[in-house]
């Protein structure tokens, strides 16, 4: 891992016109999908192979609430957690820098840069795996980071593309309180379809996964076998028991905190949602079903967009 952990020196001052092409063996796995969507699952079956670890959401290491971005393995925040204490000291001793001073979503694309991949190489030097899971599941998060790959270069970013079908999100939104009005409801489905098309374009022409969530909850060996070899490794069986073993996850599903149990399929929604309310959930994310489906559906988004998009400062825009 020598590698790995060498130091960035003067951080904020050594900005390169360009960083060198190659990633000296690091990668990241970048989930990114919609709340509610099975990211938190998705990164404790991959994180469970022996030669990859998992940092969670770390977007969430700068969140002023402790109770935000307490860590899977240790219930503490990360300040206070014995194993991520171990990942600060790395990262104080190659950089000089603190979790205080980082900056990972700094608009600032040299800042925004180093300091993730500074972090990166110090989660890779304590863990002892190469390969990083990042299910901060934040669309603009993961713009930044491909553009800092793109300019500077250092290590390999693999993004996942997670979708979960519409009537199973409304649903959980439903059920914690988030929907409870059509207007609700249409805003969702409104922000499930721009995020859609938005992660697609963002994903056009590079390499990346695709992973559908019911597809994963219905055979989850199948999916995983795949998932794997797309990363260029093989499952090993303890990755399907998802809650055995030390995970770091940072904030995501409470799920992380628990046992496994056996993955099945979320069809609740059958009878949690009205006819009506599958009608409606049905319609107004026609444009998504119609890409899945091979045929041309961009057309359909614009109109979409101006029949259904919330009014600028409407509350509902903001359903995440």
């Amino acid at each position: 891992m020598d590698a790995l952990s060498s130091s960035f020196e003067s951080l904020d001052d050594k900005r390169p016109e360009r960083h060198a092409t190659g990633h000296g063996g690091l990668r990241v796995v970048y989930v990114t999908s919609r709340g509610h969507s099975g990211s938190t699952l998705l990164d404790l079956l991959i994180s469970g192979h022996t030669q990859i670890t998992s940092v969670g959401e770390l977007k969430m290491l700068s969140d002023a609430n402790p109770e935000r971005k307490l860590c899977s393995c240790h219930r503490l925040e990360p300040e206070r957690c014995p194993y991520w204490q171990r990942v600060e000291q790395q990262l104080h001793a190659n950089t000089g820098l603190s979790f205080a001073d980082l900056q990972l979503e700094s608009s600032d694309l040299w800042i925004n840069y180093s300091h993730n991949l500074a972090l990166f190489k110090s989660v890779a030097a304590v863990s002892g795996c190469s390969t990083i899971v990042d299910s901060s599941k934040s669309l603009p998060r993961l713009r930044s980071l491909l553009q800092g790959i793109d300019r500077y270069g250092g290590y390999q970013l693999t993004p996942i593309h997670l979708l979960r079908g519409s009537l199973g999100l409304v649903h959980s939104y439903v059920k914690n309180g988030r929907i409870s009005t059509y207007h609700d409801l249409a805003g969702v489905c409104y922000n499930y379809g721009r995020d859609f098309f938005r992660t697609q374009t963002l994903l056009e022409g590079r390499q990346h996964l695709f992973v559908s969530y019911e597809a994963l909850a219905r055979a989850p060996h199948q999916a995983l076998v795949r998932i794997m070899a797309d990363l260029g490794m093989s499952l090993e069986d303890q990755q399907l028991d998802w809650g055995q073993g030390v995970r770091h996850n940072i904030h995501g599903n409470d799920m992380r905190f628990r046992a496994g149990s056996p993955i099945r399929p979320d069809t609740s929604w059958k009878k949690g949602l009205m006819p009506l309310q599958i009608f409606q959930v049905i319609w107004l994310t026609l444009p998504v079903r119609l890409n899945l489906m091979g045929l041309p559906s961009a057309g359909i988004m614009d109109l979409w967009k101006r029949l259904y998009k919330p009014p600028k400062g409407d509350d509902r825009a903001n359903i995440r």
